[in-house]
């Protein structure tokens, strides 16, 4: 039953990029919906009853990963991503284009005429991508860094499921295709948490290198510090009143530091931009969503066992309810209650939550 925890709410999150990207091309998306529902249980299946008669599981899951790796670059270099309307990759690719150039790069706008939103650090961990000549490709570096985590630290059985799981997600295949950047940015989250986890790297004796990885973290977007709320919440709580404050400052201290040189360079613009990424990863949702939010996941942080299943699929939650109470509230103020499947909602938020999904599933299944 464990599994389910995990693997409803996955099929549930695909089923939504099904049924939205079907609908484009056929009426009949709800069949198309329902053939994949179909399909994804009897998937689930399969692998419980493959994963115990496989004699190397090790081989076949890095088979599936190359398979996805051959398939994800030739799409991407397969599609013209000036044609694609996800301006995901370009607001990462301009900023590097403004930048290089010497000019300020949070005023670049994108192929689609929007403006970038990820923060210092997401920009410079995408540098080597954006010289290769390919953002896009950061998907695949992080898919590698996270199926070789979970081999790492779970074995062979894991990397089976993941991997599989990985293949068999619409969502994760839109990602690549559209270039985006979402689900690979939490591929990278769930792998350093996986890792911290494992390695027993606890608050008590590493302050301040946690403090320091949490602003880095947060330079990326700040979606990245709910997975280490969830993993440290408690132990937080049970510092001194001094560590907590030490923590917190160390942690604002690293995260302003990391937006240092585009202050110095043209603060005003950084901070009175309209269009500047502190409004456009704030913008989603208000103070009522992120009270509400705090009220669930407050109590799931203090009582979550720290399980190697459990911590993911309750990350994995949350990061589904802070999206889920945005998109509510905008449907109740909007009046746009059948709207999901339009612009005005970015589904996308949702598959945030897949990496920690998938390792729920790949730890259950494999037991």
């Amino acid at each position: 039953m464990k599994t389910w925890g995990a693997y409803a709410p996955y099929l549930f999150i695909n089923l939504l990029f099904v049924l939205k990207y079907t609908q484009r091309v056929t009426p009949y998306y709800i069949g198309v919906g329902a053939l994949y529902m179909v399909v994804g249980l009897l998937f689930l299946y399969i692998i419980r009853w493959s994963i115990g008669k496989l004699k190397n599981p090790s081989y076949l899951g890095w088979s599936i990963f190359t398979v996805l790796l051959a398939v994800g670059v030739y799409l991407q270099y397969s599609i013209d991503p000036y044609s694609l309307q996800v301006d995901r990759w370009s607001a990462i690719h301009f900023f590097w284009d403004e930048c290089l150039q010497g000019n300020y790069p949070y005023a670049a706008g994108t192929h689609l005429g929007g403006y970038g939103s990820p923060f210092p650090v997401w920009q410079l961990f995408h540098l080597p991508f954006y010289l290769l000549g390919n953002v896009g490709l950061s998907i695949f570096f992080v898919s590698a860094l996270f199926v070789w985590v979970v081999y790492r630290f779970y074995g062979a059985k894991s990397l089976f499921v993941v991997t599989s799981l990985l293949l068999f997600s619409p969502a994760y295949w839109y990602e690549v295709a559209v270039r985006s950047d979402m689900i690979a940015h939490l591929l990278l989250v769930s792998s350093i948490v996986l890792y911290l986890y494992n390695k027993k790297i606890s608050l008590s004796n590493h302050l301040y290198a946690i403090a320091c990885l949490a602003g880095l973290l947060a330079s990326t977007r700040f979606i990245a510090l709910i997975p280490l709320a969830v993993l440290y919440g408690k132990s937080f709580l049970q510092l001194s009143i001094k560590d907590k404050l030490v923590f917190v400052f160390t942690t604002i201290a690293v995260f302003v530091l990391t937006f240092l040189p585009f202050l110095l360079w043209e603060g005003s613009t950084l901070l009175s931009f309209q269009y500047s990424p502190f409004v456009l990863q704030t913008r989603q949702g208000s103070v009522g969503v992120l009270l509400l939010f705090a009220l669930i996941a407050i109590p799931f942080v203090l009582v979550a066992e720290r399980k190697k299943y459990d911590l993911y699929v309750v990350i994995g939650g949350l990061l589904n309810a802070l999206v889920i109470f945005a998109f509510v509230e905008k449907m109740m103020v909007l009046q746009a209650w059948t709207q999901l499947f339009t612009p005005m909602f970015d589904i996308t938020y949702l598959s945030a939550a897949l990496p920690f999904y998938m390792l729920h599933a790949g730890i259950s299944l494999s037991k």
